[in-house]
């Protein structure tokens, strides 16, 4: 007995497949089938969008979901993990915006089985004009812990220590100049004078230079093969719904179906969805003031290229004139030479000097 699935089929066209041939009601069963199947790899679930400052920090607070993101990105098993301070924030004057970042200190587990304790920078972004913001705050951040750590006699472990640093960047948009979805900088030690690769291990190196991971979660591709690649799928721009701060995940991706759900639970809770939208509007009015800003940005680069191709043809022009009078004066010093003239005669009509006339 061929059991049909009644969300797909009504009951009046049940009815006559009922009366249909034998072969024909298989046909429909494998057809219907097929559609089921299609509707599990198509989930109702939204979640809220982690690329919004609060839907991410309420993410990365929960010790469980922050050690497997930070494993995943950095490709490393993270043991241990703590945040550091809650949020920080450099701010920007001019936009009135600030940069949203949070610190981790972090025990991971490396390729060969030792262990080591970690400060990691996460930052994350949805402008491609928050790159200055970057530096800024690299610069400000470093001052700040100078100031703390020589405002105290005795530094705390985690500065008298040195822990190396990781930085982690999330970024919203496409760089144009890295056509890649994700990229780790990772220290490379060269021999200055036989140029070979070294392979050393050095506390003053591992201390003052930074690994850092970059990440594009708009070049995540159709086909996902890693769990990098499964992980970005909670951040998948193309599924926004009209309400930006919310997702419709096509697509549940494979071991993070408790993360998805984890990112779902703050759509039932009115308050957290105010804040979402309180960051929308205020993305909105940004965009606005961003596209005004870009616009004067291109306009100001339009005048200065255009009075740069002015000054160009001005030279040239200058220059074809200066070649063609002298070309003239040559001319008529050449006639007049000819003609027997005085030098001190010729110079005045052309304004040659003596020893070209000479040589004439």
């Amino acid at each position: 007995m061929i059991r049909w699935p009644q969300n797909f089929i009504s009951e009046p066209l049940l009815s006559e497949i009922c009366h249909l041939p034998w072969a024909s009601k298989l046909i429909w069963c494998t057809f219907v089938k097929i559609l089921d199947l299609q509707s599990l790899k198509k989930p109702d679930m939204k979640i809220i969008n982690p690329l919004y400052d609060k839907a991410f920090k309420y993410l990365m607070e929960n010790t469980k979901y922050a050690r497997k993101v930070l494993s995943v990105i950095m490709d490393v098993e993270v043991e241990e993990v703590s945040l550091g301070q809650q949020e920080t924030t450099f701010p920007d004057v001019k936009r009135s915006l600030t940069l949203f970042r949070l610190d981790f200190k972090a025990v991971i587990k490396e390729a060969d089985g030792s262990r080591k304790t970690v400060l990691i920078e996460l930052q994350k972004s949805k402008y491609a004009t928050d790159i200055q913001r970057f530096r800024n705050y690299l610069g400000a951040n470093y001052m700040a812990r100078q100031k703390d750590l020589s405002s105290v006699k005795e530094p705390p472990p985690e500065y008298s220590s040195g822990y190396p640093i990781i930085t982690i960047y999330i970024l919203g948009y496409n760089l144009d100049d890295l056509p890649y979805m994700a990229v780790t900088v990772n220290r490379e030690i060269i021999d200055s004078v036989s140029k070979e690769k070294i392979e050393v291990r050095s506390f003053f190196i591992d201390h003052l230079t930074h690994q850092s991971h970059i990440i594009q979660v708009r070049r995540l591709p159709e086909r996902r093969r890693t769990r990098l690649e499964n992980f970005l799928m909670l951040f998948n721009q193309a599924w926004c719904t009209e309400e930006n701060y919310i997702l419709d995940l096509q697509e549940i991706p494979e071991g993070f179906a408790d993360m998805a759900e984890y990112l779902q639970r703050p759509l039932m809770d009115e308050a957290f969805r105010r804040t979402l939208e309180a960051e929308e509007e205020i993305d909105t009015i940004f965009d606005a003031q961003e596209a005004k800003y870009l616009k004067k940005i291109a306009e100001a680069e339009a005048r200065e290229k255009k009075a740069r191709e002015g000054e160009k043809l001005e030279r040239k022009q200058k220059e074809t004139e200066r070649r063609q009078k002298e070309s003239l004066a040559l001319k008529l010093a050449t006639y007049m030479k000819q003609r027997g003239a005085d030098i001190e005669d010729i110079i005045k009509q052309t304004g040659l000097a003596a020893e070209t006339i000479i040589d004439l």
